[in-house]
């Protein structure tokens, strides 16, 4: 019932108001996505990781499609919960905290993923910010 109304939700959105205030890249890029843990367990702990591709990129957030939502036990879009983000730019890969924001299951897959998962940017270092922007506004440059 939850994803009829995450569905439900979603599609009166795109008729009613669209929320996006920052520009959006529409993009397919490749991306490695992991937990966030405070501390392992037994001194070393092998982190699973989740790979799937973007669908766009703001200066703010990413949405993104992954094959499922759970990911070591946990949830991905559990409230709060912090995810650790590779993102693969053409020439260099960016490393950034990510926050679920919503997420819905898709009605047709995209390359083996069935989940879109939309997420916030917490925490980005200086250097990865200014390429994924530099990035982001070239792309835009060109699309228009």
């Amino acid at each position: 019932m939850p994803e009829l109304i995450r569905s439900v939700v979603s599609r009166v959105r795109i008729y009613i108001n669209n929320r996006r205030q920052s520009p959006r890249l529409a993009i397919r890029l490749l991306f490695s996505l992991s937990i966030c843990r405070s501390a392992k367990v037994n001194g070393s702990q092998r982190e699973q990781v989740l790979k799937g591709h973007t669908r766009d990129i703001s200066a703010h957030g990413l949405a993104l499609t992954v094959a499922q939502v759970h990911l070591d036990g946990y949830h991905l879009a559990a409230e709060e919960r912090q995810l650790q983000l590779t993102l693969e730019l053409p020439d260099h890969s960016v490393s950034m905290t990510v926050v679920p924001n919503r997420y819905e299951m898709l009605d047709e897959s995209e390359l083996g993923c069935r989940y879109l998962l939309g997420v916030k940017i917490r925490q980005i270092s200086d250097e990865d910010r200014d390429r994924y922007l530099s990035f982001m506004t070239r792309g835009l440059a060109k699309s228009k």
